[in-house]
Parts: structure tokens; sequence; C-alpha cells
């Protein structure tokens, strides 16, 4: 949503950072609001943390684009005057190469070992799911360049530097060499474009024709080259 309608990028070699979900599960004593101080306190805990969470990335650059980590959800038992005995945080680690992901976990499990000495508290991280990095076979982008130049001209762009968004898509690309390239689909009626995945992202929908172009031509190049 954040290209021009009709707009193709893409970037041969690394495009985007592979992510890591996870889920950290903080457990505490728990206590009456009026109460309980700093020891196992969950909810100073949980700030500490997010405080701290890049330093978990910092540093960790490739081809100018720095490594990230985000929270995306926050979960407790606890009420407006009870401090709650579970905390539950969900959200991403992004990395451009095994090195800096081995890193970034380990800093990760570093800081949750300082959090949980801070305020005796215990904490735990759980990796639920994860892909590795986008990496576009530069043969095939080429190809795919050359086909969305002849449709759609200057509209046709190279990325600069990586990304730190991820897809399932990288699996295929580690098995079979290809291209993964972004079409845009931004409304011309938008000042304000909502971002990915949110409830109110809207696309203008005329633009998949390009895309499937696109597609099909590039499809139609490559299996002539093999011929």
């Amino acid at each position: 949503p954040f290209l021009d309608a009709g707009a193709i990028v893409m970037k041969p070699g690394l495009q985007w950072g592979g992510s890591d979900a996870f889920e950290v599960h903080l457990r505490g004593p728990g206590g009456h609001g009026g109460l309980i101080r700093r020891e196992g306190n969950l909810m100073s805990a949980q700030a500490f943390l997010l405080e701290r969470l890049h330093t978990i990335v910092d540093g960790l650059e490739t081809e100018g684009a720095q490594a990230h980590a985000s929270v995306g959800d926050l979960r407790t038992d606890g009420l407006w005057n009870v401090v709650p005995r579970r905390v539950w945080i969900y959200g991403s680690v992004r990395t451009f190469t095994k090195e800096q992901r081995a890193e970034a976990l380990q800093r990760f499990h570093d800081l949750l070992t300082e959090t949980g000495t801070e305020f005796g508290i215990t904490a735990e991280l759980k990796l639920v799911h994860g892909t590795v990095p986008m990496i576009n076979d530069p043969s095939v982008t080429d190809t795919v360049m050359a086909t969305a130049q002849e449709l759609v001209g200057a509209k046709a762009a190279l990325q600069g530097a990586p990304m730190t968004v991820s897809d399932d898509m990288a699996e295929f690309l580690l098995h079979v060499p290809g291209c993964y390239f972004s079409l845009g689909a931004r409304p011309r009626n938008l000042e304000v474009v909502p971002s990915l995945h949110m409830a109110t992202m809207q696309i203008d929908e005329a633009a998949f024709e390009t895309g499937v172009k696109v597609m099909a031509g590039s499809a139609a190049r490559l299996a002539r080259n093999e011929a």
C-alpha cells in the first residue's frame, strides 16, 4: 500500500529479512495494587524489558539496514487494582543473517535473565514460528525486471537497502531460484496510507492486472530461456 498503484519493485540478492515470532511469559507473585512495590512487580518488569528490547539488535546491520525487534501485543491476568501474576508478550525479531539471528537471540535470553534478576520474577522465551531471509536469484530478477520495464516503464525499479519485513515465500527460494517482487497498490484518493496488516488498510485492486502480467510474462521468458 506504500507504493503507487502499478509500480513494481524488486532487489537481486537479499531483499527482505528473516523473522522469528516470539512469546515471552513473565511470572511473579502478583499482589494488591496499593501494596506491591518493585520486587515481583510484573508491570514494572515488562516496562523494563520493553524499554530495552531494541538493544538485542543494536549494531546488527546489513547493506545499511538495521535489524529490528518489536512487540505487537501484551496481555496480563491483572486488573486496575491487582498487579498480575502472569504477563504474556508477543512480538518478532527480524534479522538478515544466521549470525545476526544467533546474536540477537542470545542477547534476548541475556535480557530476560537480567529482567528476572532485577525484579525477582521468572521470564521464559518461546519462539513460535519464523522464516528465513528473502534472497532473490540475480538472474531470475534480471528477467523479471526486463518484463516489468516493458510493461510499466519507469514504474519498475530496484529496491535499495533490504527491508525488515518477511514472507514465507523465502522458504521456497531456498530450493528453487526465483524472484519475489512488490506490487504497488496505493489508492490515489488516500492522503494517509494505513500500514500493512492494519484493519483499515486499503488497496487499488486494479493493480492486480499489472502484477499478473508481470508474473505471466516473466514465466514465459524464463521458459524460453530454458528451452
